[in-house]
């Protein structure tokens, strides 16, 4: 007997647990999911064996009367309704129970000291794949939809394998990922001329950001997380507090860096206000402005990685 798949999370990882007896004097074995608890009987032989008991309860012994032929017609008409309707609701409970799973997994990575940061960028990524078709109880499924995204880089691919990796790793599931090896490039280091006409064709917040990055080598995280408590005006220094592993420093900067902090507006203890992504969606803008206007592609590379 083929061992069935649990109806509430798709785990194989079940095991028997008893019987049904039915009213019929027929047995059906029932199981235990062992991942999420859930205890339910043989799918394949529950539903028709109660479909196929309605059906002939309700056309009264219909082949042996071809009378009732019209209403056996009817009663068939009536079953293949009840099931398109059993399908929708089994496949909105199906949609519900992903969302739900999403959600868990955030909060697991929250209960494990992910940063705030990794938790959106991951569970932004299941999302992705689920609203481009995968079921993400399926490792199957998962890798069909990675190897469908020609659009996607080898690096993105191997950063959706490790997420969902991680997914499996708290419903305590494992897989076969598949195999993506992005090759090394050298990164794209521009002229520093070419960073200042970027920086002097931005606004104001965007260019004081960017010169705080050219000055300091800070991530992008680092330099948005920038409070001014950390900018000593008088000795010209900043301090860093670090991210992901990183080590705290303080760096001496120019006073053109300076006055371009200064004369941002200090509406908050922070000096950089806002989204982040939001942010980096409109220095692509900029760049791309600033690219089209100079004539030049060299612009249009991805200068900075972390956007």
């Amino acid at each position: 007997m083929a061992t069935p798949t649990c109806p509430q999370c798709g785990s194989e990882r079940v095991w028997k647990d008893g019987v049904r007896y039915l009213a019929d004097g027929s047995v059906i074995q029932r199981w235990l999911c062992r991942d999420c608890g859930y205890r339910f009987s043989d799918p394949s032989k529950t539903s028709k064996r109660k479909n196929l008991h309605n059906f002939y309860r309700r056309v009264g012994g219909w082949e042996d009367q071809p009378k009732n032929s019209a209403k056996a017609v009817e009663a068939l008409k009536e079953l293949e309704e009840t099931e398109k309707r059993a399908a929708g609701a089994t496949e909105k409970s199906t949609e519900a129970d992903v969302k739900g799973k999403i959600l868990e997994f955030a909060w697991w990575m929250k209960k494990h000291g992910y940063s705030e940061a990794t938790i959106e960028r991951r569970t932004r990524l299941l999302i992705t794949l689920v609203n481009r078709g995968a079921n993400i109880l399926n490792p199957e499924s998962v890798k069909d939809t990675i190897a469908k995204q020609d659009g996607w880089s080898l690096r993105t691919k191997v950063h959706a394998v490790d997420v969902y990796t991680c997914f499996l790793k708290m419903l305590g599931r494992k897989w076969e990922p598949p195999r993506y090896k992005p090759v090394k490039k050298l990164p794209f280091i521009p002229l520093e001329e070419e960073l200042d006409a970027l920086i002097s064709g931005c606004n104001k917040k965007t260019a004081a950001f960017l010169q705080l990055l050219k000055e300091t080598g800070m991530r992008a995280g680092e330099a948005w997380r920038l409070e001014w408590i950390d900018v000593d005006f008088e000795n010209r220094l900043v301090k860093v507090t670090p991210e992901k592993c990183g080590e705290p420093r303080t760096i001496n900067v120019s006073n053109k860096l300076l006055a371009m902090l200064n004369a941002l507006p200090k509406v908050s203890h922070k000096v950089f206000n806002g989204s982040l992504r939001h942010f980096a969606r409109s220095f692509r803008r900029q760049r791309a402005r600033i690219a089209h206007k100079a004539s030049k592609s060299t612009h249009k590379q991805d200068n900075i990685s972390y956007i």
